[in-house]
């Protein structure tokens, strides 16, 4: 399914069509990677000068509520990179609420690649950190500014997290910003045991730090589809078992997961992007949905945190939509020895074998390549499979 958004937005001269990408080189030199990009028409718009590239690889995501139609609101985002941080810092300013509220879950550095770069302030002794536009069509004074200062720093083990209170200066104004970095997710891994623990308290400490649905939670890790779309699914998923709607759904056949993740990819591409994510939402699920209701059950086997990969680095587990009629059911990924086995689409019509993803071109490899400055270079840069994020 989201092979054909591609290509339906790819084939349209319409700028207005819903699955249009913009491939200037400006555009594309501001993306992490080759192969991950909003939808033209369902991105952060930055607010710049006239004229000026208003690009950010960052995506409004809504996910409304079934039975009151209210809506959540999150922004997915790429890591940002180390020439464009007065950008990320431009949408935080611009796009949260009174306070914001970052959710990072990629290290900046993990097996030694730089996943994102050093963004804000974590040491007490060097507390601020300033950031600049730098465009050299700007008029002066027109440029983005500013400053972030580091109030305090604490970490919670009960969501495995450094929690930094952070204030956001831009000419006379402040802004309140609290950071979260989410230590309990590994690159090619799925959060478990404690970890797993920790990241539903993430959420439900995220939320209380935001106050209102209406203000945005910034999520990203790398790419910003991976372990960000799974960390919005979920959340927006255990909310609506919380307040009992997934127990009462009028329509059971319908397959609550699926739904979600196609509606996540509707507003960001590759949202949820392998098979061991898209297997850790039902058994998170699963296992919430029993607690809830007093069943008693044997606990679900924890998934490895590394998945061995041929040497060819091709392995791309299958994604499948999964049957409805038990929710913890899961396919098992295809034979990872097998070279030919790519990522399928989690949004395809139910009951099909679906499309493969298009890997003719750009393929979604798991941040294999370094994050380098140089332009030409992230423009090849590709995210990896299961660590992507």
């Amino acid at each position: 399914m989201e092979r054909h958004r591609r290509a339906a937005g790819a084939l349209s001269q319409d700028p207005s069509h819903k699955w249009t990408l913009d491939t200037s080189p400006q555009v594309k030199a501001r993306n992490r990677y080759g192969d991950v990009q909003a939808w033209e028409n369902c991105r952060v718009h930055l607010k710049v000068p006239a004229g000026e590239c208003d690009f950010i690889n960052a995506s409004p995501i809504v996910l409304k509520d079934p039975e009151t139609d209210g809506e959540y609101k999150y922004i997915a985002s790429q890591g940002p990179k180390r020439d464009r941080l007065a950008d990320f810092w431009n949408m935080i300013y611009h796009e949260a609420g009174e306070v914001a509220v970052l959710v990072m879950l990629t290290q900046t550095v993990e097996s030694g690649k730089e996943k994102c770069a050093q963004y804000f302030p974590q040491d007490m002794e060097n507390p601020t950190f300033e950031f600049s536009s730098h465009s050299t069509t700007e008029p002066p004074g027109a440029h983005f500014s500013g400053s972030v200062t580091l109030l305090n720093t604490t970490y919670d083990e009960s969501i495995r997290s450094n929690v930094s209170e952070l204030e956001l200066r831009v000419g006379s104004n402040t802004k309140t910003v609290w950071h979260f970095l989410f230590a309990g997710w590994s690159d090619y891994g799925t959060p478990e045991g404690p970890d797993r623990d920790a990241l539903l308290n993430l959420m439900t400490a995220t939320a209380e730090k935001a106050k209102s649905f209406s203000n945005p939670r910034i999520v990203h890790c790398s790419a910003g589809v991976g372990r960000t779309g799974t960390f919005i699914a979920l959340d927006h998923l255990l909310r609506q078992l919380k307040s009992g709607q997934l127990l009462k759904a009028d329509d059971k056949s319908a397959d609550a997961v699926f739904n979600t993740v196609n509606r996540l990819r509707e507003q960001r591409m590759l949202m949820v992007y392998n098979t061991f994510q898209y297997q850790f939402i039902y058994d998170v699920l699963k296992e919430q949905t029993q607690i809830k209701l007093g069943i008693q059950s044997a606990p679900i086997e924890p998934r490895p945190q590394k998945i061995a990969k041929p040497d060819d680095g091709m392995f791309k587990p299958e994604l499948v939509a999964l049957s409805p009629a038990d929710i913890g059911s899961a396919a098992e990924p295809d034979d990872p020895e097998s070279e030919n086995n790519e990522a399928k689409d989690v949004g395809r019509d139910k009951g099909s074998k679906g499309d493969k993803e298009n890997n003719d071109n750009h393929k979604a490899e798991d941040d294999d390549d370094d994050d380098d400055d140089d332009d030409d270079e992230d423009d090849n840069d590709e995210a990896e499979d299961e660590d992507e994020s």
